[in-house]
């Protein structure tokens, strides 16, 4: 996000440390109230101010000690900070790691292990649990190759910390994200690089790595004994989707379809294993509930304001390329949170008003995108010398917006899917799914914010534990 007063207005703070910490989440007021709570891997929680209600909690979000990469014969796997060198060989059927803890590792070809790491890794930097590393052989473009999954240390906090500490010791918690290897062509030719599928194959192959991680926290949490409430993070829909949404629902060729299929079926193969294996792990008066926060478009275009703005004198670009604060009237943030960052002095002087630059980037990009661009008025932010807006930028439907300058005014996207700023378009909506059959229907359609109070009044109902601070949760009415 935008940096907040920061006095350099191109700077950006990284939103899951500029959070708002005095908001109380759905979890302290649980706590609040007397109930007992666990949390899987999910960003937000404060354990210092749960107290004693926090049984388990899982921080695996934490500084990345090595990125996922792709390694090939002759090279090795090096992290400094665990004291990892391990050498990669190529066999005749499989890709060979020297040097760990085990000695001489095989790794068939299209499977996975998960590696020790050594006894030295101090646990201040290698954390206290999943003291292990995933790799995956694999061929790409018909070369012998290791793809490592990366490493963040894993941190466990609550009064049952040093079980869950001891549950999983061996096993790689897989969090890093393996897209950032496709998004690059390190996986191989795209689909969309004139690709057979094999690079997206293989993205299904490591982010079936970070499904399995997620999902075993998730079911140990749910073997433990006690937690009223257990709320854990699922990323895979969102990673999946911002790389293939596109060519699943709109295919256009045969290896489109072909990929289309195989996406769905891996999808529904992991949502298959959360529901039915959580499911099994429940009380009858449980109550288990998956929602998404957000929803994903479909991403056909790339497209860069601030191209527009430097064409129409709106920006001024300095010597190096860059925007040039000092003398610019408005600017795309390169934060690319939709936010406008405009200087009303230098527009007023101008006279020119926001209404004004959304029309010059309506004319700029011609007839080839499906829609039109909209100012939308939010919370005003500051940004320093001068520049203060309360306007974000929704793209029509389809488009990316890019704030640097290097890219140009208008390319196909390099992601199959994005959210962003905000519309009402039913692919942005949220979904929520309840996949039992007795459990009280919602309202439909159901607001993000009554979901927390709903479903504490649910737990204050059958707990007999009062829930306090909250608002009288929603009568569920049947759906529609």
């Amino acid at each position: 996000m935008p940096a907040r007063q920061h006095g350099a207005p191109l700077a950006m703070d990284d939103a899951f440390v500029a959070w708002p910490r005095d908001i109380p989440m759905v979890w302290d007021r649980w706590a609040r109230s007397g109930g007992t709570v666990r949390t899987c891997a999910v960003p937000f929680v404060q354990p210092d101010r749960l107290g004693p209600a926090l049984l388990s909690h899982s921080h695996v979000y934490g500084p990345s000690l090595a990125r996922p990469q792709v390694l090939r014969s002759g090279e090795a796997l090096v992290i400094d900070a665990l004291g990892i060198r391990w050498s990669v060989e190529a066999g005749d059927h499989c890709m060979r790691l020297t040097g760990t803890p085990q000695g001489c590792v095989e790794i068939a070809f299209d499977t996975t292990r998960h590696l020790r790491l050594p006894e030295s890794a101090a646990p201040s930097l290698a954390g206290q649990t999943h003291r292990a590393i995933a790799v995956r052989a694999t061929r790409i473009d018909g070369e012998p190759c290791l793809c490592s999954l990366g490493f963040q240390p894993v941190l466990i906090q609550g009064e049952h910390a040093q079980a869950r500490c001891a549950a999983l010791q061996d096993l790689a918690y897989c969090a890093a994200n393996p897209a950032r290897l496709y998004v690059g062509s390190r996986l191989g030719r795209r689909i969309d690089e004139d690709g057979a599928g094999e690079a997206e194959a293989l993205l299904l192959d490591l982010l079936d790595c970070v499904h399995r991680s997620f999902l075993d926290d998730l079911l140990w949490t749910l073997e433990s004994e006690g937690g009223d409430l257990v709320v854990a993070y699922y990323p895979l829909i969102d990673l999946l989707s911002h790389q293939l949404l596109r060519q699943v629902v709109e295919p256009r060729t045969a290896s489109e379809f072909a990929l289309a299929g195989s996406v769905l079926r891996r999808a529904a193969t992991w949502l298959g294993e959360l529901f039915v294996e959580c499911g099994a792990r429940l009380t009858p008066d449980s109550r288990f509930i998956a929602h998404a926060d957000h929803g994903m478009m479909p991403i056909v275009h790339e497209v860069c304001p601030n191209q527009c703005l430097l064409h129409n004198g709106w920006l001024v670009a300095d010597a190096t390329g860059d925007i040039d604060v000092t003398r610019s009237l408005a600017f795309y943030h390169p934060a690319e949170n939709g936010w406008i960052a405009l200087h009303p002095e230098r527009m007023a002087s101008a006279g020119l008003s926001p209404e004004d630059l959304v029309e010059t980037l309506n004319r700029s990009p011609g007839a080839a995108l499906d829609g039109r661009f909209e100012l939308i008025e939010g919370p005003p932010h500051s940004a320093g010398q001068g520049w203060t807006s309360t306007w974000y930028l929704q793209p029509p439907a389809r488009v990316r917006l890019r704030a640097s300058l290097r890219y140009p005014l208008m390319a196909p996207a390099r992601k199959g899917g994005d959210h962003t700023c905000w519309s009402d378009d039913p692919w942005l909506k949220g979904v929520l799914l309840e996949p039992r059959a007795n459990s009280p229907d919602w309202t439909q359609p159901l607001e993000l914010t009554d979901l927390a109070p709903a479903l504490l009044g649910w737990l204050r109902d059958m707990h007999g534990s009062p829930v306090h601070h909250m608002p009288t949760p929603p009568r569920l009415a049947p759906c529609t």
